[in-house]
Parts: C-alpha cells; sequence; structure tokens
C-alpha cells in the first residue's frame, strides 16, 4: 500500500487507476483524429498542436475518472461486482456527457485536439468517442480483474499468533482483497477456529518466514508477558522481512484506530501527532478565507433558508447551542433551527435519530441537504472551528463518553470541524458505540493531520452531500 494525502492506497487501485487514465486519455486523442470524426485532416502536427491534444484528453480523462470514483467505481468490492458494473459505469457516462456538454457550452475554446480544434457544434463527436471509452474501461476492468484473480502477485505475509486478534485480522484481509496481501498461514498455539493454514510454533517463525518467501509478519497476540518470540522476530527483521502489528495493518485497512486493542504506548511511540506552527498557521488561513468566501456566496441561500424556517414554523430562525472546543472550552455554536422550537424542553438533551418526530418540514430538508451548518461558517472565522476536524459534542454528551470510552478526550486536541474524516466514513452517530466508531476515525485523522488531508476530506465531503449520506 502506498501513502497518499495521509492515505493508504492500494497498488492495484493506484494502477487501476492510472491505466484507466491512460486508457481514457488515448482513446479520445487517437478518436479525434479518425477521418469521419475529424473535422480537419490531421496530416503533420506541431508539438504545440500535440500537446494542447494531449492536455485536452488528459482533462477529459480526470473529469470522467471523477464521475468513476463518485459512482463508486474505485471502491475495489464494487468495481468488481460484473453485475453492478455496467450500470454504475452508465450512470457514471452519463454524468460525463453532461458535465462534458455544459463546459463545452460554456468554454468551447478549452479542448482542441490535432484532428478536431474546434468543438463548436461537434459535441455529440467527443460524446461518441466518450461511449466507445467507457466500453473500452468495461472490458479493461473484466481483463484486469482477472489478471489479478489468476496470478496474484500479492504480498507474502504471516500472522503471529491464533487468538481472536489474529483471526479478526485473517477475515479483514480476506475480506479486502485489493490490499494485495497473500496470507500463507499463522504461527503460535494451534487452533481449530481458525481457517488460515498452521505453520507451526512461534519460534518457528524464521525459518516459515524464509519457506515460503514472506514479506511481512503480522504480531497480533493478546498477552505478550513471556510469549513474544523476540530472538525470531530480530531474525526475520534483520534478514530484510517487515514486522509491524496488527494495529497498523488494521489502521492502513480501514483509516481508523482499533480502539480494542489500542494500548497508550502505541499512541505515545507510533509515528503521526505532529502539529507544526507552519502547518497550524496554513490551515487556520485557509479557515479564514473560506469562511469570509463561504458566507458571502451563500448570503442568498441563507436568506432564503431564514425565510423558509420563519414560515414553516414557530419559534427563531437560529438554533445556538453549547458545544465543546479545543482544550475542553465550551462555545455557542450556530445552525439553522431544524427542529421544533421546544425539541428539548421535556426530554433534555438526547441523540438525534432517523425518524425524529422532533424535525420540522424544512428542517428535514436543510438538514439532509446540510444547509443547516452554513452558519458555523461563523465559528470558523471567529476560531471556534475548522472546516475539517471531529465534529463538535455538546457538553452533556460530552461528559458521559469521556467515562465510558477510553482517549475520547483527545479528540478535544484539535479544533473541532464543520467536515470530518469520521463524517464522510462513518453514518451519523446517534448512540455510544456510534460515537465510540467515530472516535476510532477522528483519531487517525489527529495522527495524521495535514494540509491535503484536509482537502481530500473536502473533496469527499461534497460527494457525500450529494448523495446524501449520513444526515439525519
Amino acid at each position: 500500500m502506498i501513502r497518499l494525502f495521509q492515505q493508504f492506497i492500494p497498488r492495484r487501485k493506484l494502477l487501476l487507476i492510472a491505466s484507466e487514465g491512460l486508457l481514457l486519455m488515448a482513446v479520445v486523442f487517437l478518436g479525434t483524429s479518425l477521418p469521419f470524426l475529424a473535422t480537419e485532416e490531421v496530416t503533420q502536427s506541431s508539438w504545440d498542436e500535440i500537446f494542447k491534444g494531449l492536455l485536452s484528453a488528459f482533462t477529459v480523462a480526470v473529469l470522467c475518472q471523477v464521475s468513476l470514483s463518485y459512482n463508486d467505481l474505485y471502491d475495489w468490492r464494487v468495481s468488481q461486482n460484473r453485475l453492478d458494473l455496467p450500470n454504475r459505469l452508465l450512470h457514471a457516462s452519463g454524468f460525463s456527457f453532461i458535465a462534458l456538454a455544459v463546459i463545452v457550452f460554456i468554454f468551447p475554446q478549452l479542448f482542441q485536439f490535432p484532428g478536431m480544434p474546434d468543438l463548436s457544434g461537434q459535441t455529440w463527436k467527443l460524446v461518441l468517442i466518450l461511449v466507445l471509452a467507457f466500453a473500452a474501461i468495461y472490458y479493461w476492468r473484466m481483463g484486469f480483474h482477472w489478471f489479478f484473480y489468476k496470478w496474484g502477485f500479492g504480498e507474502k505475509i504471516v500472522i503471529l499468533g491464533s487468538g481472536r486478534q489474529a483471526q479478526n485480522l485473517y477475515t479483514e484481509i480476506q475480506e479486502h482483497p485489493e490490499v494485495g496481501y497473500e496470507i500463507v498461514g499463522y504461527l503460535g498455539p494451534r487452533s481449530v477456529d481458525f481457517q488460515a493454514p498452521w505453520l507451526g510454533e512461534a519460534q518457528d517463525l524464521r525459518s516459515r518466514s524464509s519457506a515460503h518467501s514472506v514479506a511481512r509478519v503480522i504480531v497480533a497476540l493478546e498477552d505478550r508477558r513471556g510469549r513474544l518470540p523476540v530472538d525470531a522476530l530480530l531474525a526475520c527483521r534483520l534478514a530484510g522481512i517487515k514486522v509491524e502489528e496488527h494495529t497498523a495493518l488494521l489502521e492502513r485497512l480501514h483509516g481508523k484506530m482499533d480502539l480494542d486493542s489500542i494500548r497508550p504506548s502505541y499512541l505515545i511511540f507510533t509515528d503521526g501527532f505532529v502539529k507544526s506552527r507552519l502547518s497550524l498557521a496554513f490551515k487556520r488561513s485557509a479557515d479564514v478565507i473560506g469562511a469570509l468566501a463561504g458566507i458571502v456566496l451563500t448570503s442568498p441561500l441563507m436568506i432564503l433558508t431564514a425565510i423558509a424556517i420563519k414560515l414553516d414554523s414557530k419559534g427563531p430562525i437560529f438554533l445556538h447551542q453549547k458545544r465543546v472546543g479545543l482544550d475542553g472550552i465550551d462555545f455557542t455554536l450556530y445552525k439553522f433551527r431544524s427542529m421544533r422550537a421546544d425539541a428539548e424542553s421535556q426530554s433534555g438533551p438526547v441523540w438525534a435519530n432517523k425518524a425524529d418526530d422532533r424535525v420540522t418540514r424544512v428542517g428535514r430538508i436543510i438538514r439532509t441537504t446540510r444547509i443547516d451548518e452554513i452558519p458555523q461558517m461563523w465559528n470558523i472565522f471567529k476560531g471556534q472551528m475548522s472546516f475539517v476536524g471531529p465534529r463538535p459534542e455538546r457538553p452533556f454528551f460530552v461528559e458521559q463518553l469521556r467515562k465510558e470510552i477510553p482517549f475520547y478526550a483527545e479528540r478535544l486536541t484539535v479544533r473541532p470541524g464543520l467536515t470530518g474524516w469520521a463524517q464522510i466514513k462513518y453514518p451519523y452517530g446517534a448512540s455510544i458505540e456510534d460515537s465510540k466508531e467515530k472516535l476510532a476515525y477522528d483519531l487517525y485523522y489527529i495522527k495524521n493531520i495535514s494540509l491535503l488531508f484536509d482537502i481530500s476530506i473536502l473533496l469527499r465531503t461534497v460527494r457525500v452531500i450529494l448523495f446524501r449520506h449520513g444526515a439525519r
């Protein structure tokens, strides 16, 4: 797996993205030069024309791949589903056609190909080429997945341990073939419940690893006292075999920390949790500029929303709630009111649920579309929040969750956010168990915090809003 934007991306996924990008570019660039599609005869093009053509083909490829990504076609488990693939490709191609037609209409000179320097009135030709491109992608994917399932080419690993952690890890790797790991077996006390092949006792680690050409050893022992084969692990390490804890592998698989097995020593000695003054200054500057721009650009929408709320139900337009921010300091969070004014007059603070009868008609719309969150840009401008970070909770729930969930206070070491890694990876949290799961993602974000990671989260948030995931 390769680390990109503070996230671990499987090599196979990157190879699929890169190969499809080149395929799209080739089909578009060559297709615009076909005799029955080209508007001008392609004879001897200058390097400048070729460069413009390649740049235009690259732009079209990126547009198509954004559409593929938004239709989950770079999710390995989705993309290998042969029954669902044609339907998703059809949706992705439709989005690409519409977006391309709009762009060509507004910026007709943006795309220039050697055989088609002017697309005015020629959009249908480019659409026809894209139909061929998406057909090529379908067959390319069939071949791509067949190749890797037929020949494997996975990184061979062994699991040290046979308990619950080891068995869970085996199941997780089997369910994520895109990571490219091939489990040879496990070492340790023999277990009849473990589906992986048994290779021997822990002391046999070095010899078994060499015999099976193992590249990585994953340590998954619940109790290490007196059981950790230090000499065997050291011999593997000196032989060039990678050795790592199962928690590190699970982080790469899911983009979250395993709270059930994590220890304080892991948080202390692991890489990450770096907050340089320069990066924090960049983040704060981007927040201020983004908040100001957002307030100005969304002001017409906010006015319309305020009118709709006032006409729909009695009560104030804005909701003012105490939330817990950086270093545990309370602040007042602003939102458009989406519930009845007396929603908690009798019950006090309670979790929201899917069919919450306290939500008004307008409130249901603005919650689903996240319009109710727009006033929080004022909190961002004031420095109480950031665009990206853990969602701020109410003091009542923070006190409760601190007692119930280990390491919960650690999420208060950064500014809370309008959106966050947990928000795009996990549905709305409405219980202690949900909060624990979201904390696993929040800690991963805090560990890997960076400006590029924030940009990646913001781009994913747009997709979540468009497809209305997680709102309640």
